[in-house]
């Protein structure tokens, strides 16, 4: 009988799914919800995932997009506890968009599912688990969240609690392993739960410590045991992300966690287009739509009450029925403890609140900028909660009123969680279009990576740009763009519109600079952008550029370039000396006090000269001797990408004082292939003729809108 009921319970919130996420059903292979930025990438994520599962999970970490950068996977979620399970729909079907809706209408019936599993498990009536599922499910935050697969898949903590609860009432290893593997999944699929989920367990953990009903010794043995496994297990990839936080300085900035974090009122705030009881409750903004609906609010709330109606009930004198109540009246305590928990951390840093002190102290925490996500954590105990109330009401009434009250109930429920959600075409998906057939000639081109225009800052963003890395898993080639938790420099430097791919006369320099970092094509079109005129402009300046072109095409809204590649750089000055620093001099026509910190050593300070380039601006360097000066490096700084000169000169003052002009030309193509090499301090380098130099001046002789800016400069020369 219990397995047929599971079974149908199953089913049920399967159907509860399929109805939720009503009409993503009607097209699920060429319609999306929640808009085509973030859901995008994760069908992006998701694919490329099931892909390298196919080949052992060789480069898993090297998605093909935000070239030239290396393990790119990482930064957003990977996704693999999702994957797990939707990989053979990708190797079936070969369809994203088909795969990640498999997804997405999963992660409701897990949740369903899961919930019903542990609530029907703590106050033993189908009914209250069936409608707990249900709040678990169809919480109004889903809504809200509904751009966030990784934040929906909640559904494996309540199972993961039951396997923790089932241990600690029978001491069997196999619950301790459901544990373990629910656990791993929800930390698979989302990094904000690997922290996250530590606060339900770890209270439920404490909370059995406290009276436990087997020996400490053994619960803390089989506990060690689990919590070696998952970590074991997690490893490979925790050193991924502990190692790019630590290289590329992957950390939030701890100014932006007030905005969001949660406020109480935040918890009476509701997506845009949900059930609002007639405008009783406001909308929210951004990550502060964390109402989970008044139904499960009142009967958690009924559900605390039970703690004293139990203890008014306890004249029974049969132990086996003391000892469930006991069981019950402990488990309602610990999710009540949840729940404040929850919501106090998810009010994030402040007075009295110890989440700035966990962002600064707890390895790999600095990197969530979303306290307000601990609303899954409140949801979760709130639906516990909402059970034992609606279970203890249920026992309290006949079965034809406990019947009558679920149905009105549920119906409540699912018209303050379920008011339909928005879907729309992918653009281009599997289409017949003059963009498929330039990815077809790029997927039979030779290797190289290649630049998508238009090409815009991460924080501008264009659906584009997700839709062009979809399409990389098509063509196979390494993209310049992408969309995720992190960006590159080189993509926010083509992206700018004062950048040098959108400024006037630069692009033969732009494109040998892009030929020098390895990229090889470059594909243009034309609906795209926003300013047409910006289109035809790139285009006229690109077929100009013939010398660098090895091959274009033309389709109707689409160019296509294949690059020449680039010989290679001459051999550089051998036996250099690096000047002292201590011993030069300087001077500017901008800023002067500032001139120490590009001799400092510290490539976070710099000199600047706080206005727009004009043509005039100049940084006099005095030797402490006459030298022969060979090379010479402008250090930057990925904060001050677009303070690069835009045309340098550089002369050498002899001892006698004459003037000898060593360098007098553009640097653009030398900072391109920079800042994709190194995005966090690109440097120009540059290589002078023999010279006898006491006093070096580079003067910046091009226009731009942006300043000139030396983090450090370095001087080289070589000795007789």
């Amino acid at each position: 009988m219990t397995r047929r009921h599971t079974a149908a319970a199953f089913a049920f919130f399967v159907g509860v799914a399929l109805m939720a996420t009503y009409p993503l059903l009607r097209h699920p292979t060429r319609t999306i919800a929640g808009g085509l930025g973030d859901p995008i990438i994760l069908t992006t994520v998701l694919a490329w995932d099931a892909d390298r599962m196919l080949h052992g999970l060789q480069r898993l970490w090297d998605p093909p997009f935000l070239y030239p950068h290396h393990w790119t996977l990482a930064y957003s979620e990977h996704m693999l506890g999702v994957a797990i399970f939707t990989a053979p729909i990708q190797w079936i079907f070969g369809n994203a968009v088909l795969t990640y809706n498999v997804a997405y209408i999963g992660s409701y019936a897990l949740a369903g599912f899961g919930m019903f599993l542990l609530t029907r498990a703590l106050w033993g009536r189908a009914d209250a688990a069936v409608l707990a599922g249900l709040a678990f499910a169809l919480t109004p935050y889903r809504l809200a969240q509904s751009t966030h697969l990784q934040v929906l898949m909640n559904g494996w903590m309540p199972i993961g609690l039951l396997g923790l609860h089932r241990y600690f009432a029978s001491g069997s290893p196999r619950w301790l392993a459901v544990f373990a593997v629910a656990y791993l999944l929800t930390a698979l699929s989302n990094g904000y739960y690997l922290y996250f989920f530590l606060l339900p367990v770890g209270v439920v953990i404490g909370m059995e410590l406290l009276r436990p009903r087997m020996p400490r010794t053994r619960i803390l043995r089989d506990l060690s045991v689990a919590g070696a496994a998952i970590l074991l297990a997690l490893a490979p990839i925790v050193y991924v992300y502990f190692r790019l936080q630590r290289e590329m300085h992957f950390m939030r900035d701890p100014g932006m966690l007030p905005g969001l974090s949660a406020r109480l009122a935040d918890y009476f705030r509701v997506a845009s287009g949900a059930w609002n009881w007639g405008g009783l409750l406001a909308d929210g903004g951004g990550e502060r739509q964390l109402f989970h609906g008044f139904a499960v609010i009142a009967f958690a709330v009924v559900g605390l009450c039970t703690v004293a109606a139990r203890d008014r009930d306890d004249g029974s004198v049969d132990a086996s029925v003391d000892g469930s109540r006991a069981r019950q009246r402990r488990a309602v305590i610990t999710y009540a403890l949840i729940a404040a928990l929850g919501v106090w951390l998810s009010m994030g840093p402040g007075p009295w609140r110890p989440y700035g002190w966990l962002f600064r102290l707890v390895p790999g925490f600095n990197g969530m900028r979303v306290p307000a996500r601990l609303a899954s954590v409140v949801i979760l105990a709130l639906a516990v909660l909402a059970a034992a109330g609606l279970a203890w009401l249920f026992d309290h009434l006949s079965r034809r009123w406990a019947a009558v009250v679920a149905m009105a109930v549920g119906t409540v429920i699912v018209f303050e969680g379920q008011r339909g959600i928005g879907v729309q075409d992918v653009p281009g998906w599997r289409e017949n279009n003059w963009d498929r057939v330039a990815y077809s000639w790029l997927q039979n081109s030779p290797p190289g990576a290649t630049l998508e225009l238009d090409i815009t800052e991460l924080n501008y963003f264009r659906t584009a740009t997700t839709l062009f890395q979809l399409y990389a898993l098509d063509h196979r080639h390494p993209i310049v763009n992408g969309y995720s938790g992190w960006g590159t420099q080189l993509q926010e430097m083509l992206g700018s519109r004062i950048g040098p791919l959108h400024e006037p006369g630069h692009m033969a320099q732009v494109v040998r600079g892009l030929r020098r970092a390895g990229i090889r094509y470059i594909l243009l079109h034309q609906a795209t952008f926003v300013e047409p005129e910006m289109a035809r402009q790139i285009v006229d300046e690109l077929q100009a550029v013939t010398d660098q072109i090895a091959e274009a095409h033309v389709w109707p809204g689409t160019w296509a370039w294949r690059l020449k590649d680039i010989d290679p750089r001459p051999p550089a000055p051998a036996g250099l000396t690096l000047v002292d620093r201590r011993a030069l001099v300087a001077s500017a026509s901008h800023q002067a006090p500032r001139l120490p910190l590009i001799f400092d050593g510290n490539l976070d300070t710099r000199w600047m000269t706080g206005e727009r380039q004009n043509g005039g601006e100049w940084v006099a360097v005095r030797l402490p001797q006459p030298a022969d000066v060979r090379r010479l490096e402008i250090v930057g700084g990925g904060r001050t990408i677009l303070d690069y000169p835009q045309r340098l000169r550089i002369d050498s003052i002899d001892p006698a004082g004459v003037s000898q002009s060593l360098f007098d030309d553009g640097v653009v193509d030398l900072y391109v292939e920079a800042v994709a090499l190194n995005d966090l301090h690109p440097s120009i380098t540059l290589d002078l003729p023999r010279n006898r130099t006491v006093t070096l001046r580079l003067q910046q002789t091009g226009r731009g809108a942006s300043w000139w800016s030396i983090h450090e400069l370095k001087i080289w020369e070589q000795k007789e």
